[in-house]
């Protein structure tokens, strides 16, 4: 112990003079932006052109490098209370005694000497994927084998070492009991001292293409994908910075969730952003919350309501929407012919010029006939202008007016008209688009895409896509033809609430997106018995749960839901952080509220701007999809209230959000869903 303790004290020395090199460097940078600053004011008008854009050229330098030193030392500052969670003893081949390797959230290192490797570096794979015995790494410089001959795991805090583990199992003890077993926190944590060998596997997989990660509740999907973005912009740092990536999110609230993660990993500046965002300047037109939907299905239960939705969400209507728009919708064109006088340009010297509708057809329907309308109104509009023989900036100035004349030829350009009129070929109800249906989002979006082009261009070179089983292949052709790179794609069919998905449309999925398909079996967020429990509900088998010991899930029978609530939160008291009642719908939840108004303090989270750090929220499962929480209560759960397939969907994911504690309450007959557990 002492000479661990003594090792932990000469890092702490070590980010210390690490830091005070980085403040004063950060000072010095600081007084010659002053300078520059005061010298650009003093010769602001005397200043010739060149020497201007060198001030402006030296103070953004100056700027950048105290930008990156004041994440530097926010880093460090804040690795003081824990510089590393673990070490490994790596003997090399043909090496008499092993070297010792600490592991921790950054590289610390003075003087070209190594202390603690960062976790994505190559040494600290052995860590995630190996235990004591034979084992290797790929460094820079190839394979190197070798044996672990220690493999330890440290308890840090505050700058103080607590305990230490020597492990020669994975990552499956004493210290990750410790941390599952804390209560919930309003914002995700990074996990790199936990990382368990399979969810390894997927943070640093080299074949730089699609994953597509299926995983069952608590199995640690959305961590991976943000470790996942942390792992690739250190080890292809050259190849794109974290401006590069997107996180595409279900909704605010979890962005809000998962905002601390990717700082705490040293990478800022990743793109959020919602797939409402997108529809919504893209579309210009209000668009219906995904959570209305989800009341709209569960209040009404209409049955031609929920056919049109599984419809709207299977490959079939893909194909059936492409082939509209690919054959049906395309072969409307019907140019004239067209005179066109650039009287846009700088001279007004130019004849008209004419293109013969042979011509324009020729181009349409035989050279670009493979292309999505908006490519091939591009192209055409691009090989029609350059006869003009006008500068770049004369074209780009035409371009626009000219490729909106090809448009005319179209009988219709209305993206809503074009919808309508396949709704209507398919037998499906025609919507009042004035405010667009969550459901139909999409498909208004592919059409735009498909036959206009969007507004705007969604530059990325990685993208992270959650809760994939909120999205149907509609979005996820969409999402390819928008960003054209590698993705990570995670979710669980099992928590799909407003439609059936099976493990054959999981396959083909992963076809479509010519994806890696990668299954995660075992769950780690709550308790065995809340895990078995919420298994067992939807019949589901081959999960591996963690061996966390805890209370069994309670189901009660009351004549008032509302003193039992309060009963129970009275019982509870003191123990948990944050609490959650999970009801159906938001109907429910404002009908609930209402009685509980006056009797207790919660906050009401079914919305999308707002986060959970409240000690009690009243929410639905749709809201807190992917959120976890210390003890949750689900009101309500009686054979009227929980009955469909659908129901049996909502009651899963509502018991899935609980780590610790789980309180079922019913009135009259309970659910036959839980007379099965």
């Amino acid at each position: 112990m002492k000479e661990e303790e003594k090792y932990l004290q000469t890092v702490e020395n070590v980010i210390q003079k690490n830091l005070e090199i980085w403040e004063k460097e950060r000072e010095e940078v600081k007084r010659l932006n002053t300078e520059l600053l005061s010298e650009r004011a003093d010769n602001f008008y005397s200043l010739e052109t060149t020497d201007s854009a060198f001030y402006l050229s030296k103070i953004n330098e100056t700027d950048a490098t105290i930008d990156t030193l004041t994440k530097r030392i926010d880093a460090f500052v804040k690795l003081k209370a824990r510089p590393y969670f673990a070490r490994i003893d790596f003997k090399e081949e043909n090496c008499e005694l092993p070297e010792k390797y600490y592991i921790g959230l950054h590289h610390i290192a003075l003087d070209d000497v190594s202390y603690v490797y960062d976790w994505r570096a190559p040494i600290s794979e052995l860590y995630y994927n190996y235990n004591e015995g034979n084992a290797y790494y790929n460094s820079l410089n190839g394979k190197v084998n070798g044996e672990i001959t220690l493999k330890r795991q440290y308890n840090i805090q505050n700058g103080k070492l607590n305990y230490y583990i020597n492990t020669k199992e994975t990552i499956n003890d004493e210290i990750l009991q410790q941390v599952l077993s804390q209560h919930a926190s309003p914002k995700m944590r990074q996990i790199v001292s936990t990382i368990q060998k399979e969810q390894n596997a997927i943070i640093r997989e080299e074949n730089f293409r699609t994953i597509l990660v299926q995983g069952v509740a608590g199995s640690g999907k959305t961590s991976i994908a943000l470790h996942r973005a942390g792992y690739l912009l250190y080890n292809h740092r050259n190849d794109f910075s974290s401006s590069d990536v997107l996180i595409l999110s279900p909704s605010n609230l979890f962005s809000d969730y998962v905002s601390d993660v990717l700082p705490e990993l040293g990478e800022d500046n990743v793109i959020e952003m919602t797939f409402s965002y997108i529809a919504r300047s893209e579309l210009k037109r209000q668009i219906q919350p995904r959570e209305d939907l989800m009341d709209e299905i569960y209040s009404e239960k209409n049955q031609t309501k929920l056919n049109e939705i599984a419809y709207k969400s299977s490959f079939d209507y893909l194909k059936d929407l492409l082939t509209f728009l690919n054959e049906t919708f395309a072969g409307i064109y019907d140019p004239k012919d067209m005179l066109f006088k650039p009287n846009d340009a700088k001279e007004d010297s130019y004849n008209a010029f004419y293109f013969s509708k042979e011509e324009i057809k020729k181009l349409y329907f035989e050279s670009f006939a493979n292309l999505p309308i908006s490519k091939r109104i591009n192209y055409m509009a691009e090989i029609l202008i350059e006869r003009f023989g006008l500068s770049k900036k004369e074209t780009d100035a035409i371009f626009p007016r000219f490729r909106n004349m090809l448009y005319k030829f179209f009988p219709v350009d209305d993206i809503f008209k074009i919808c309508e009129i396949f709704f209507s070929r398919q037998g499906l109800k025609i919507p009042d688009f004035s405010k667009i249906p969550y459901e139909d989002t999409a498909t208004l979006l592919l059409i735009k895409e498909f036959i206009f082009g969007l507004n705007r261009k969604f530059d990325t070179k990685y993208v992270i896509i959650d809760e994939m089983q909120d999205f149907t292949p509609v979005h996820f052709y969409l999402f390819n033809q928008i960003w054209d790179c590698p993705k990570i794609i995670l979710g669980d069919i099992n928590q799909c609430i407003e439609k059936s998905l099976s493990k054959k449309y999981l396959f083909e999925l992963s076809r479509f997106l010519k994806a890696k398909l990668i299954v995660l079996n075992k769950t780690y967020r709550s308790t065995k018995q809340i895990s078995l429990f919420s298994q067992k509900l939807i019949g589901l088998k081959g999960v591996i749960n963690m061996n966390r010991e805890g209370e069994a899930p309670t189901i009660t029978k009351t004549t008032n839901t509302v003193n039992e609530i309060l009963k129970i939160i009275n019982d509870n008291k003191n123990k948990f952080e944050h609490t959650a009642i999970v009801c159906k719908t938001t109907a429910e939840v404002n009908q609930l509220a209402k009685l509980l108004k006056n009797q207790i303090q919660f906050k009401i989270i079914v919305g999308t701007d707002y986060s959970f750090d409240y000690p009690l929220v009243l929410t639905t499962a749709a809201t807190s999809k992917g959120i976890e929480f210390d003890h949750v209560i689900i009101p309500y759960a009686d054979k009227c209230n929980y009955y469909s397939e659908l129901d049996k969907n909502m009651l899963y994911v509502a018991t899935t959000r609980a780590l610790h504690k789980l309180d079922i309450i019913y009135e009259g007959e309970k659910s036959r869903f839980l007379k099965k557990v």
